[in-house]
C-alpha cells in the first residue's frame, strides 16, 4: 500500500496513534510498499529483516546492506525473486557472519546487478576470491575511519565491537575469520545522514565519534541479545548518540533473541526521550 504525505495527513489529522508500545511515526517519515520510487528530497528505508536494509536515495541509488536474502526466515518472499530490486548499485557488507555475509546470496547479486561492493579490507578480499567479477572498491573505501563519495552518497565505516567470520556452507560450515566487523554511516544527496551500527555491542565510539562527530539523523540499532546489544543496551546507545530517530533491528529472527521491540521502545522512553523509535515491519519501508 502507497501512502503520500497528503493521504497521510488528510486521514489521521498529522498524527499517528497506535498501541502504548507502539510509538507514533512522525510525519515526514510515512511507511510505504516497498515497490514506489522515492521522490523528490526524500530517502526510503526499508528492511528486509534482521540486519540487512535496502535504502534508495534521493536521485534513485539502490543500496543493500547486509543482504542475507534466500535462508532468512523472515526476509519477505517477493526479495527472495530474480530482478526483485530492479537495480542493485551498492551493497554495503558490515561483517562475514553467515546471518549477514551469505556467500551464495553475494554470489547471486553480483551476477545479477554488477553492483560496487564496500566491506571491510580483509573481507574485501574474501569476496573477490570467491567471485572474481566482484566489483569489490577495496582501495576507495577499504578500512575504518574513512570516508568517500559515491555519486553524491557519501559512506563511512565506522567500528564496530564484534566478532567476525565467515562460514562458507551455512550455518554449521567451517568459519573463516575474515576481518573485523564495522558499522557504516551514509550520508545521502539531501544530506539525511543513517548511522547502521552493524552487529555491536555499546561502545563509548557511540558517544565521541558518532554522535559527537558524525551527528546521525536516524540510527538503526541490533536490539536481539544474546549476538549483540539487548534492549537496555540499545536505548542507552540513543542516548549516546543523540539521534532523532532510531530503527531497532536484528531481533525476532531466531527464538533466542528478543521477539519484538516492546521492551526497547520502553527502555527508550526512559534513558533517551529525544530520540523516536520507528518501529517497522520486514519489507515494510520509511520515507524520510
Amino acid at each position: 500500500m502507497k501512502v503520500s504525505r497528503r493521504q497521510f495527513f488528510k486521514g489521521i489529522g498529522g498524527l499517528v496513534v497506535a498501541s502504548s508500545l507502539s510509538p507514533a511515526k512522525p510525519a515526514d517519515a510515512v511507511p510505504k510498499d516497498a515497490s514506489g520510487s522515492p521522490g523528490q528530497g526524500e530517502v526510503e528505508i526499508t528492511w528486509l529483516g534482521h540486519g540487512g536494509f535496502l535504502f534508495k536515495s534521493v536521485s534513485g541509488k539502490t543500496i543493500l546492506l547486509d543482504p542475507w536474502l534466500h535462508t532468512n526466515p523472515k526476509v519477505p518472499g517477493k526479495y527472495k525473486k530474480p530482478g526483485c530490486f530492479g537495480k542493485v548499485d551498492f551493497i554495503l557488507w558490515t561483517h562475514g557472519h553467515v546471518d549477514h555475509f551469505m556467500l551464495t546470496d553475494a554470489k547471486k547479486l553480483v551476477a545479477e546487478y554488477r553492483p560496487k561492493i564496500v566491506a571491510p579490507w580483509e573481507l574485501s578480499f574474501f569476496i573477490k576470491s570467491q567471485i572474481p567479477e566482484a566489483r569489490c572498491q577495496t582501495f576507495v573505501l577499504g578500512n575504518k575511519g574513512a570516508t568517500s563519495d559515491f555519486d553524491g552518497v557519501k559512506i563511512t565505516m565506522t567500528e564496530a565491537y564484534h566478532s567476525a567470520g565467515a562460514q562458507l556452507t551455512g550455518f554449521e560450515g567451517v568459519n573463516k575469520f575474515v576481518g573485523e566487523a564495522s558499522g557504516y554511516i551514509i550520508e545521502f544527496e539531501n544530506g539525511f545522514k543513517i548511522y547502521h551500527s552493524g552487529d555491536t555491542a555499546l561502545m563509548g565510539d557511540m558517544k565521541t565519534i558518532i554522535g559527537d562527530f558524525h551527528k546521525p539523523d536516524m540510527a538503526i540499532l541490533p536490539i536481539g541479545g544474546v549476538f549483540t546489544m539487548g534492549p537496555k543496551e540499545a536505548a542507552f546507545a540513543c542516548k549516546l548518540i543523540g539521534s532523532r530517530y532510531v530503527v531497532p533491528e536484528h531481533f525476532g529472527t531466531f527464538p533466542v533473541l528478543e521477539q519484538s521491540a516492546d521492551s526497547f521502545v520502553k527502555e527508550l522512553e526512559k534513558v533517551a526521550p529525544g530520540t523516536q523509535p520507528m518501529v517497522i515491519q520486514c519489507g515494510e519501508t520509511l520515507r524520510m
